[in-house]
C-alpha cells in the first residue's frame, strides 16, 4: 500500500489548480501560439469562444468582448490562425487555456495576399478609376462624418472646419471602426448619409470616412470589399482619412479623394476662410479697377463727342427738318384750302341740278300731271274711256273721270254741270 500523506501535504483541489494557474502564467505570460480554429462561437455577451488545434493537441481559448474590435477578419472553423495572449488554468474546470488578445490569420503574407487580391478584384471592376470620381463642392454647407463617436477623428475635423470654414456643418454617424463588426456598420453608415432627403438638414453635400491612426490590424476594417463597394455606390463625395500619412487602405484607393489623415480631410473639403476673404478683397480691386478704366474710358468718349463738329450737327439737321416742315404745313394748308373750295362749287353745282330735277318743281309753276292706278300717264291712248285718274298738282290731287273725245265737246253749261257731278 502507499505511504499515507500527512494531512498538512494535502492539497485542496482549488489550491493545485491555482498553483498550477500561477505556474502556467509565470512560465507562458506572452505568447503566440498557432493553430486550426475549431468550435467558434461568440456568446451573447460578445465573449468568443474557440479551440486551437494541431495534429497531436488542442487548447481552449477565450477572448473577450473588448478585445473581439482588433480582429479584422471573421473566424471560422478550420481557418488557421496564429493568437496572442497568455495562458492559465480555468479553475472551476481544471482546464488550460489560453486568454488571447489578439488574432491574426496564420501562415507569411496572408494579411498582405488578401490585400492584393481584393485591390486587383476591385481594379478590375474600375472602382479605382480616376474618371468615376466627383469633384468636392467647393463651399458644403453639411459634412457627413462616418467614423468613431469616441476617437481623436472626429476631434480632429470638428476643430480643424471651425478653425478653416466655421459655416460648414458637421453631422456625426457614429460606428465601430475596428473589430468584426466594423465594416459592416461603416457601410450602413455611408449608405444611411446617402439616403438622407435633399431637403432635410442633415443632408450633406459629401462625406469624411475615417479613423485616427493605429496598427494594420486597427485599420483593417477600411480593407474590407464592404466598405469599398459603398463608398464606390456614394452619391455624394466621399473623402478617406485612415490612420497615417504612410497608411493606405482600400478605402483610399475608391474614394473621391484621400486625406493622410482626419485633420488633413479637414483642410481638403473646405476653404480657408482667409484664403476666401484674400481672394473675395482681390476680386474686389480688380472689378473696381477694372469699372474705373470702363468709366473713365466712356467719359473720355463723351467728352470728345460733345466737342466735336458732329456732336452740333443734329441740332442744325433738326432746324433744317423744322423749316421743311412749316413748308409742308403751309403748302398743306393752300392745297387743303383749295380742294374746299373746289368741292363746295362743285356741291353748288350738282344741288342746281338736282334742284332742277325735282318733279315738284313743275307743279309750283302751275303745271300738273296725271296718274292711272299709280302710274304716270303717258298717252291719250293709254287711257281707256270712262277710266278714272288722279290729277297732281302743287298743293294736292284730285279725282277725275276720263271720257271720250265727242262727249266733250259739249256746251259751256253741259261741262260745268259735269264738272260740278266730279
Amino acid at each position: 500500500m502507499p505511504p499515507s500523506a500527512p494531512d498538512d501535504s494535502v492539497l485542496s483541489v482549488t489550491a493545485l489548480t491555482r498553483g498550477l494557474s500561477d505556474l502556467v502564467e509565470a512560465h507562458y505570460d506572452d505568447v503566440w501560439v498557432e493553430g486550426e480554429l475549431s468550435d467558434f462561437t461568440r456568446a451573447a455577451s460578445g465573449h468568443c469562444y474557440f479551440t486551437l488545434k494541431d495534429d497531436d493537441a488542442q487548447i481552449r481559448c477565450v477572448m473577450w468582448k473588448h478585445l473581439t474590435q482588433y480582429v479584422y477578419f471573421e473566424p471560422e472553423d478550420g481557418m488557421q490562425v496564429r493568437v496572442h495572449g497568455h495562458a492559465s488554468v480555468y479553475e472551476r474546470r481544471g482546464d488550460l487555456q489560453i486568454q488571447a488578445q489578439a488574432m491574426r490569420k496564420a501562415g507569411k503574407g496572408a494579411q498582405q495576399r488578401a490585400f492584393e487580391k481584393l485591390k486587383r478584384k476591385l481594379r478590375e471592376e474600375g472602382l479605382f478609376e480616376a474618371e468615376r470620381k466627383q469633384s468636392l463642392p467647393a463651399f458644403p454647407d453639411t459634412i457627413g462624418v462616418v467614423t468613431s463617436g469616441q476617437g481623436a477623428a472626429i476631434h480632429d475635423i470638428r476643430a480643424g472646419l471651425e478653425r478653416r470654414f466655421p459655416p460648414a456643418a458637421v453631422v456625426l454617424c457614429p460606428v465601430a471602426v475596428q473589430g468584426l463588426d466594423a465594416p459592416q456598420a461603416i457601410a450602413d453608415g455611408i449608405a444611411a448619409f446617402n439616403d438622407v432627403p435633399a431637403d432635410h438638414d442633415h443632408h450633406p453635400d459629401l462625406l469624411i470616412v475615417g479613423r485616427g491612426g493605429g496598427s494594420t490590424e486597427d485599420l483593417w476594417a477600411f480593407n474590407e470589399e464592404a466598405v469599398a463597394r459603398a463608398i464606390a455606390a456614394s452619391e455624394r463625395p466621399v473623402v478617406s482619412a485612415v490612420g497615417h500619412e504612410s497608411d493606405v487602405t482600400i478605402a483610399d484607393l475608391v474614394a473621391d479623394e484621400r486625406a493622410a489623415t482626419p485633420s488633413t480631410a479637414a483642410e481638403l473639403v473646405v476653404p480657408d476662410r482667409r484664403d476666401v476673404a484674400q481672394r473675395v478683397r482681390a476680386a474686389h480691386s480688380r472689378l473696381h479697377r477694372h469699372t474705373t478704366r470702363r468709366l473713365q474710358d466712356a467719359r473720355r468718349r463723351v467728352e470728345a463727342l460733345v466737342s466735336s463738329h458732329a456732336f452740333h450737327a443734329p441740332t442744325r439737321r433738326l432746324e433744317q427738318h423744322r423749316q421743311h416742315l412749316d413748308t409742308l404745313i403751309d403748302r398743306l394748308t393752300r392745297s387743303g384750302e383749295r380742294l374746299v373750295e373746289q368741292t363746295r362749287t362743285r356741291l353748288d353745282r350738282l344741288q342746281d341740278r338736282l334742284h332742277a330735277a325735282d318733279p315738284a318743281q313743275p307743279l309750283r309753276r302751275g303745271y300738273a300731271y296725271v296718274t292711272h292706278d299709280g302710274a304716270p300717264v303717258r298717252s291719250v291712248e293709254a287711257l281707256p274711256d270712262d277710266a278714272r285718274v288722279r290729277i297732281h298738282l302743287n298743293d294736292g290731287h284730285r279725282e277725275a273721270t276720263v271720257h271720250p273725245p265727242e262727249a266733250s265737246q259739249t256746251t259751256p253749261e253741259a261741262s260745268q254741270t259735269q264738272e260740278d257731278s266730279t
